[in-house]
């Protein structure tokens, strides 16, 4: 019995060990060409989203040189890409292939943000939303000075509630898309669906916007409650991640019952 309450311990730390000892959870967005996203680890064999949102890795396309990313996006993958810049947050939403991205087709998706993976962060921003949508064939990423504007509690209500904005593209024939990238994942600034010197307006609760823009307000503002990319939620800063807390009290819950 004692043997088996020491490798169910050794299990459980060597799992909270593997989540916390990712590098590779620094999001960057700059605009419709230069940004990233999490996804499933290359190497994991669960393609779905939300499972493995504990140990997802960045993934870019473009430039993006503050980012901590593992690799470049897939060719093929962003089908489209529309950026909006506000003083309060930035955001790129679209059409996605998940075959491309060797994702679950019929995933219903999952969302990221500053508390899974644990520690990830958005350069120069003090909160962010990342939710992939593989079966509806739709992404978003937003980043925010605000957690009003990156609300990560209703994830269930998906990409379009949460960051409203432009999901056309190709794949339902509803807008263009942008060129596959031909120089190892990273796309010219030049072939974005979206024109990089087009200007900015900030939109209102639900509006949808198109816009993109590469000026000044793509960058995080100067106001007071602007912060740096290590900043993060009071709620990201638990030492126990949300499957740890679960495998803990499932191995909890075993050593009771055998020792009833």
């Amino acid at each position: 019995m004692k043997l088996l309450a020491v490798i169910l311990a050794l299990a459980a730390t060597s799992y909270a060990q593997t989540v916390s000892d990712n590098p590779y959870i620094t999001l960057e967005v700059k605009d419709a060409t230069n940004f990233c996203t999490f996804l499933p680890p290359a190497d994991s064999v669960d393609r779905n989203i939300a499972s493995t949102e504990y140990i997802a890795n960045v993934y870019c396309m473009g430039s993006t040189p503050q980012a901590k990313a593992v690799g470049k996006l897939a060719d093929g993958f962003i089908q489209s890409a529309h950026f909006l810049a506000t003083d309060s947050y930035v955001q790129v939403t679209g059409q996605i292939d998940p075959v491309k991205g060797n994702l679950n087709a019929t995933d219903e998706g999952g969302q990221y943000d500053i508390v899974m993976p644990k520690g990830a962060v958005c350069v120069g921003w003090k909160h962010f939303v990342n939710l992939i949508e593989p079966a509806g064939n739709t992404y978003c990423i937003r980043c925010c000075h605000s957690k009003v504007d990156c609300n990560r509690g209703i994830s269930e209500k998906g990409c379009a509630h949460i960051v409203p904005g432009d999901y056309t593209g190709p794949l339902d024939n509803s807008g263009a898309g942008i060129p596959a990238p031909s120089n190892g994942g990273a796309v010219p600034a030049a072939s974005s669906s979206v024109p990089a010197t087009a200007s900015v307006r900030p939109t209102t609760a639900g509006s949808s916007s198109a816009a993109s823009s590469a000026s000044s307000s793509a960058s995080p503002s100067s106001k007071d409650d602007s912060v740096t990319a290590q900043s993060v939620d009071d709620e990201s800063s638990s030492t126990m991640t949300r499957p740890t807390i679960a495998l803990t009290a499932f191995a909890g819950l075993l050593l009771a019952v055998i020792y009833h």
